[in-house]
């Protein structure tokens, strides 16, 4: 029977890296961490608890002795498992633990007792059926089907048959009476369940199959009693690394991003590396051979693990820079923070840095990026990045250089213009570049738009980081200063709105409820979505949402708080839709209760008030929607990979296609403009701050596009300054409308694809061109403006003269029409740039406002726009 231990509280457990202690010999360093082991870390061999949050091995079904499966989340036995999968989708899993049977597993340790001797005299077989053992059981059959009965054959029976030996399987009593295929012998029992074994996997019956069978958990069941499943002895592996791995188990444990371990795989990995003749899980390439070769993921992954939990204890900082290869746990810090709360478990391997100098100055960098506080960390990603930068210029010197690079004092101005020229090359021609890892890839890396920018980038960072710490000699600082400078490409187009009935359709009740029938863990999908629908967060924000982020403000007004990590603002609080406040609410309730049952233990320790204070903690450091896979803390948010993942087979399901999360901004930006809401509460409530964002959102509304555009003004080729910026929209959307208004004149007009900003004319009869605005003999008006509208009208008009300039029958006239253009250059490049920098280009080139057909002075046109009416 299989008892229930009381829940670790593993994250009480305080941390010692052995790393910091680098003048200690390994096995002082171990005998000072080893201080904190628990009891049953120590034994030999190790009995781990049955329901451990990392390496529990028991069903969570009191007095169930069925075995938990590695990929089991619920930690329930295959049965019982399968009844809960089949279960109400809804249950909660602690509900059906209370009310489900236990399974009774009659063949665990069968093989452990012998059963009764034949009852033939002087006969010291087993008996296996009417007392008999299998030979005295046939010659008996024999007997009685020639007609004789078992009274006169037990009283002429005279065969004495000789003790079988035992079953070769260490552990086993009973007799061996069958061959195995490595010429041992083992019992029946055993014989059919290595037959049975055999049409469970699909093998054959040879010596590789045979190994397999004799670690496989069916023999291991046979062989000991429940408890036996939770054991795993190291007694077979030197004593350095069985004090690595006691170790590593103690520290990985502890960490939060952990994956789960049972007993037998363990077993299966010790098993493995005795077999490969491991000393130390620091080897890199032998435990690359180890891995190589386990043909078991689960093994695999738990190796990994193991390794990456022993670093800070088999290597130092001194080491790890000798060696090549950067960790941060060596130097006492945490794992670099990635997009998706994963954790990498491989170190970066410098050693492709050819030059010393370079190696040092990179893993110096990794070093001080790892030690910098929380929130100024970077991503791992931009680490890689880093490192391949050192890489790529590495590669070049070693070309490049006479001396392969090895002699920084030697670098100056003309090397870093033949990066530069090298660099352009690489990019150009698609040559392949070097690259951090030996790993193996379908074609060979080369510098892309995106790695072209930034992998120069990084070389420059790297460098001027060191410079800036004095640890580059004076002579490298000329080529320093002289790298080149790549500019970052435009970004890709931003997504466009919902079109109305499409929103709908995704927020209608009967599409959310088959959206919650989908989420079979509850990890709470459709709240996530109503949640990125009607309050225009990033889906980041959406799901990195803290257990205590609602609540009411003022007269009951229901708010919501998130961190927006992109600006790095924290608990940035907006209004919050009632209906997605409420559900809020429910899932809130959701999620303190699975808190509470996973530190159900350490809370029945605490008194009343010290349990509050726990719980108090939780509303700013838990998440609201905690992932329900290798989470064993519940201190992960859902990843977003899982919820594309779910939301985007529901989106199929409705027939929605090409529809990205981050949509919902723009439409809940263009509504709020439609209907009026003023820039500053859209600024509240989409979570940036840019005047230009904020156009960029205005500008996808068709029925205002034109508008915005006309906001946009150049002054004329006839003014003082043509091409100057006369307005722009944020200064007509600002707080203060009024200050704008005052500085422009109320009663502008369209012209000839443009504006007129004299007063007076109305209708044209008192223009003093005669209504010739860009025609007149003595050049374009001074009163002529150009808008953003205009912009393609006009490049099409400078376009057509330039093309008739060049069939003009002589250079005076060809220079005459270049002349006459000349003015227009600045005010068009000028008007394009300011509409490139409001993200309001392409909407401007697609659009074709007006026609040449137009009479720009009918009264149609002629009526006066007032600034209150472009800024609506």
């Amino acid at each position: 029977m299989v008892t229930a231990i009381a829940e670790f509280d593993t994250a009480a457990i305080p941390v010692v890296d052995a790393s910091r202690s680098p003048g200690l010999s390994f096995e002082r360093r171990y005998e000072i961490v080893s201080e904190q082991f628990a009891d049953w870390l120590v034994m030999e061999p190790i009995q781990f608890p049955p329901q451990h949050p990392t390496y529990g091995w028991a069903c969570r079904v009191s007095e169930c002795e069925g075995a938990v499966a590695p990929t089991h989340t619920t930690y329930l036995c295959d049965k019982h498992a399968k009844q809960y999968s089949l279960s109400n989708p809804t249950a909660d899993v602690e509900d059906f633990i209370s009310s489900a049977e236990p399974i009774d597993r009659s063949r665990i340790g069968f093989a452990l007792k012998r059963f009764p001797e034949c009852t033939v005299e002087h006969c010291s077989r087993e008996a296996s059926g009417r007392g008999l053992c299998t030979a005295h059981a046939n010659s008996l059959a024999k007997e009685i089907k020639r007609g004789g009965s078992e009274i006169a054959w037990r009283r002429g029976v005279v065969s004495r048959l000789s003790a079988l030996q035992r079953c070769s399987l260490t552990g086993c009593a009973h007799d061996g009476a069958l061959l195995t295929p490595d010429g041992g012998r083992i019992c029946r029992s055993h014989h059919s369940q290595w037959r049975h074994w055999l049409r469970t996997v699909g093998g054959s019956a040879d010596l590789a199959a045979w190994s397999d069978y004799l670690t496989s958990s069916l023999l291991r069941d046979s062989l000991g009693d429940v408890q036996s499943r939770g054991k795993a002895s190291l007694s077979a592996l030197p004593s350095r690394l069985q004090a690595e791995i006691r170790f590593a188990l103690h520290r990985h444990c502890q960490l939060k991003h952990r994956v789960r371990i049972t007993p037998a795989t363990i077993r299966a990995g010790v098993d493995a590396l005795a077999r490969h003749n491991i000393q130390s899980l620091a080897e890199n390439d032998q435990m690359q051979t180890v891995l190589t070769s386990c043909q078991n993921a689960l093994v695999r992954r738990g190796l990994t693990a193991l390794a990456f939990a022993a670093r800070s204890l088999t290597a130092t900082d001194t080491s790890a820079k000798e060696e090549g290869w950067f960790d941060p746990v060596v130097v006492g810090a945490a794992p670099f923070p990635d997009t998706q709360t994963r954790t990498r478990r491989k170190p970066w391997v410098l050693t492709e840095i050819s030059q010393r100098w370079l190696r040092d100055l990179a893993w110096e960098f990794c070093r001080d990026m790892a030690l910098l506080p929380e929130g100024k960390r970077p991503s791992a990603a931009t680490v890689h990045q880093r490192m391949c930068g050192a890489v790529c210029l590495s590669g070049f010197l070693r070309q490049h250089r006479d001396d392969g690079g090895v002699d920084p004092e030697k670098l100056g101005p003309d090397d870093a213009s033949l990066l530069k020229e090298v660099w352009d090359i690489w990019f150009r021609e698609k040559i392949p570049i070097a690259r951090l890892t030996n790993t193996p890839l379908r074609q060979a890396p080369v510098l892309t738009t995106l790695t072209r920018m930034v992998y120069m980038k990084s070389i420059r960072i790297l460098l001027q980081h060191s410079r800036d710490r004095r640890r580059t000699c004076p002579e490298l600082d000329s080529f320093t200063l002289a790298l080149p400078m790549i500019s970052r490409q435009p970004n890709a187009p931003r997504p466009r709105p919902m079109a109305f009935g499409e929103f709908q359709t995704l927020v209608a009740p009967a599409n959310i409820l088959r959206l919650e029938a989908a989420d079979r863990a509850d990890v709470g999908l459709a709240d996530i979505w109503l949640v990125q629908a009607f309050q225009g967060g990033r889906i980041g924000e959406t799901l990195g949402l803290r257990l205590g982020c609602i609540g009411l403000v003022g007269n009951a007004q229901p708010y919501i708080w998130r961190d927006i990590t992109k600006n790095r603002i924290v608990d940035h609080g907006v209004p919050c839709h009632l209906p997605v406040y409420e559900r809020l609410l429910a899932r809130q309730e959701k999620t303190r209760s699975k808190l509470r049952r996973r530190y159900g233990g350490k809370l029945s320790t605490l008194s009343p008030r010290e349990r509050q204070r726990v719980e108090d903690g939780w509303e700013q450091t838990m998440p609201l929607f905690p992932r329900s896979v290798r989470n064993p803390d519940l201190v992960f948010e859902l990843s977003q990979d899982a919820f594309r993942r779910s939301w985007g087979l529901w989106l199929k399901s409705l027939g929605v296609r090409n529809l990205k999360t981050h949509q919902t901004r723009a439409t809940l930006a263009t509504s709020l403009l439609n209907n009026g809401a003023p820039p500053a509460l859209v600024r509240q409530m989409l979570g940036h701050f840019s005047p230009e964002a904020l156009v960029h959102y205005a500008s996808y509304n068709n029925e205002s596009m034109t508008r915005h555009l006309q906001q946009v003004w150049a002054a004329g080729p006839g003014m003082d300054k043509p091409g100057t910026i006369l307005l722009r929209p944020a200064e007509l959307n600002g707080c203060n409308p009024r200050a704008a208004a005052d500085r422009i004149d109320l009663t502008v007009i369209p012209v000839e694809h443009g504006l007129c900003r004299y007063g007076p004319v109305v209708g044209g009869s008192q223009c003093p061109k005669a209504k010739h605005c860009t025609t007149a003999p003595d050049g374009p008006c001074e009163h002529f403006v150009l808008t953003g509208a205009d912009l393609t009208y006009w490049e099409r008009k400078r376009d057509a003269a330039y093309h008739f300039a060049e069939g003009a029958p002589n250079s005076d006239a060809r220079d005459y029409i270049l002349n006459q253009w000349e003015p227009w250059e600045s005010v068009l490049n000028n008007l394009r740039e300011a509409l490139n920098e409001l993200g309001l280009l392409e909407e401007a080139e697609k659009l074709d406002l007006r026609t040449p057909l137009h009479d720009y002075f009918n009264p149609i046109f002629a009526t006066g726009w007032q600034v209150t009416d472009l800024h609506g």
